[in-house]
């Protein structure tokens, strides 16, 4: 890490002084720029972006303290460390300085090797940010071009998967991107943090993925399961979980697949777990799965209406549903219903 070919601007109104630090630094290489004021040095910044400030505190019209709490006070300059030169020697003047935002102080008169010392360190420091700064940055991208690829993969896992499915319904696939809106919608007026919200939106369409596990003599019977064939139907959260499974996949997307036909009060499928015993994410996409499948015509059953789903999902509260998500589920219906208009 080189520090010798940093900018430096010096701030004093004493041309005593200034000359003192030209001769101090004459042979570094730093390039060292001057200001004889606080406006003339708030001026400067505007077109440099020096390195490190060496801030006299006495001087005619804005003072140290000010010029520093205006430089904190930009976007461009507060991350810019500024070293007051002063005789001021009390306690009291030195907090003033560190609360006006200075990392150090050069006490008057001047002593070239203590402010060697004191400038390397800070230019040091500096450098360590910007290092940091830029490493997080490029970790950052890393970050978004990773979750990019997840999001392309995953969708494609779910078009084929669905696909696979060969559903005598035409509506399957518009199906699951309501569902995944839909889940997106209600847990974040659930209050669920911004990741919890992309990440639903990006595994509920996935709900369903284990019917390809299933056999065609279930996938496309019309009419009412035989209770052996149910138990057989049933399998699918299991099929679903265990190809969401394995290192590097969200357990999000394996929850859903394998819970969402869970009940609140313990009668679902298959491991009858109970309320809260539910992940959240799951509570959240059974709702939206069942309100999209009300509402939606299928080969068995025609379209219910808006009132007669909404019926429906309300009477189930704290039976099949969390009440709770029910809850927001009727103060959000009209947003719901637009949310099916808009994917029809």
């Amino acid at each position: 890490m080189n520090i010798d070919e940093s900018i430096i601007l010096v701030v004093d109104d004493n041309p005593a002084n200034l000359n003192v630090l030209f001769d101090i630094f004459g042979d570094m290489k730093y390039d060292v720029l001057f200001a004889s004021d606080g406006e003339s040095c708030l001026r400067l910044v505007e077109t440099e972006s020096p390195d490190l400030i060496l801030l006299d505190v006495m001087m005619p019209g804005i003072d140290g303290f000010e010029t520093c709490r205006r430089l904190k006070a930009k976007e461009r300059t507060k991350d810019i460390p500024v070293m007051f030169m002063t005789a001021l020697s009390e306690t009291v003047d030195k907090v003033r300085g560190l609360e006006a935002g200075a990392v150090d102080y050069i006490t008057k008169p001047i002593q070239p090797e203590e402010v060697l010392a004191r400038v390397k360190t800070h230019l040091t420091l500096r450098k360590m940010y910007r290092m940091l700064q830029d490493r997080e940055v490029h970790l950052s991208a890393l970050v978004e071009e990773k979750t990019r690829m997840v999001t392309n993969v995953t969708m494609t896992l779910v078009n084929a998967l669905e696909s696979a499915n060969k559903l005598n319904d035409s509506d399957t696939g518009n199906h699951i991107k309501r569902v995944g809106e839909y889940a997106a919608f209600l847990a974040e007026q659930y209050g669920c943090d911004v990741d919890f919200v992309k990440r639903i939106r990006l595994y509920a369409p996935l709900h369903d993925v284990g019917k390809v596990g299933l056999p065609d003599r279930i996938l496309r019977k019309p009419g009412q399961f035989t209770k052996e064939e149910f138990v057989e139907m049933q399998q699918h959260v299991v099929f679903g979980a265990s190809l969401l499974s394995g290192d590097g996949l969200d357990e999000m997307a394996q929850n859903i697949a394998l819970y969402h036909h869970e009940r609140w009060d313990g009668s679902g499928y298959v491991h009858q777990l109970v309320g809260e015993q539910i992940p959240l994410e799951a509570r959240i996409v059974a709702v939206a799965d069942v309100f999209d499948a009300l509402v939606t015509e299928r080969v068995y059953k025609p379209a219910f209406s808006n009132e007669k789903a909404t019926q429906i999902i309300a009477a189930d509260a704290g039976k099949h549903f969390d009440p709770a998500i029910v809850d927001i589920f009727l103060a959000y219906q009209e947003e719901m219903f637009t949310i099916k208009m808009s994917l029809q």
